[in-house]
């Protein structure tokens, strides 16, 4: 059963959303075992490593904002929509998301890395953004709440059951009719560039569950979830797989 939803701040949220951050002890396991430390230090890096990441595979300047406004054109924001930004990271996508909504509508961002989170509460945003620190496998919101929800290179990071829980919680938040867009690791079908990709992942904590998430696909386990496919492609070298479905 989900929590009772109050209004914080101008903001509905869940009575169990958690305004201040959690302590270890409450984090999952596998976050604690894998993550945690990693994101203590990598989180003030992240920005600056996506745009350095996407100037060599986005095509030069700029090219991360053209990454994220392509996931925006596939989400295509509404005015007065509530759209969920699921592990929403240091909070770039959440915040242009809430600007194409001119302050009609509201976009919450959930993250379970407080360092994460520390940065995206000090960006500059516009009215109608909320941020919480909160777990994906119990997002503290009433089923059938949001109209769209946007998984941004997240789903990789974590083990395979866990990517099962995230999914099913994302299908029970979004309102039947709504959307989701999720974008996440592709295995490219040039050999030479799969070689490459594989390669930078294996610097990360992630690489193992990765290369599950490959091994079991993305489309499936969506559908698998409860979604109906919309369409799909591929971005970014074919580094990126992007895919609309429909609750």
């Amino acid at each position: 059963m989900k929590c009772r939803i109050i209004v914080w701040k101008g903001v509905e949220v869940g009575d169990k959303a958690g305004y201040g951050m959690k302590s270890s002890r409450e984090m999952p396991d596998y976050y604690r075992r894998v993550y945690e430390k990693w994101y203590s230090w990598f989180a003030h890096i992240c920005d600056p490593f996506a745009k350095a990441f996407f100037f060599l595979f986005n095509g030069g300047f700029g090219g991360e904002r053209r990454w994220r406004e392509l996931i925006i054109e596939w989400i295509n924001p509404q005015p007065g929509e509530k759209i969920l930004d699921i592990c929403c990271g240091t909070g770039t996508l959440t915040i242009m998301l809430a600007k194409r909504l001119t302050g009609t509508g509201k976009v919450v961002g959930i993250e379970l890395s407080p360092s994460q989170l520390r940065i995206a509460r000090k960006k500059e945003k516009p009215d109608g953004v909320f941020f919480i620190q909160e777990d994906a496998q119990d997002i503290p919101f009433e089923d059938c709440y949001f109209d769209k929800s946007v998984i941004c290179g997240a789903l990789h990071k974590m083990p395979q059951e866990v990517r099962k829980n995230v999914l099913s919680e994302a299908y029970g938040v979004t309102r039947p009719g709504g959307r989701i867009v999720i974008i996440e690791h592709n295995k490219p079908d040039r050999k030479w560039k799969a070689n490459l990709f594989d390669f930078m992942e294996r610097i990360n904590p992630e690489y193992p569950t990765y290369k599950n998430m490959l091994k079991c696909g993305l489309t499936n386990k969506i559908e698998q979830a409860g979604f109906r496919i919309v369409r799909k492609n591929t971005t970014s070298w074919e580094f990126f797989q992007i895919v609309l479905a429909e609750r």
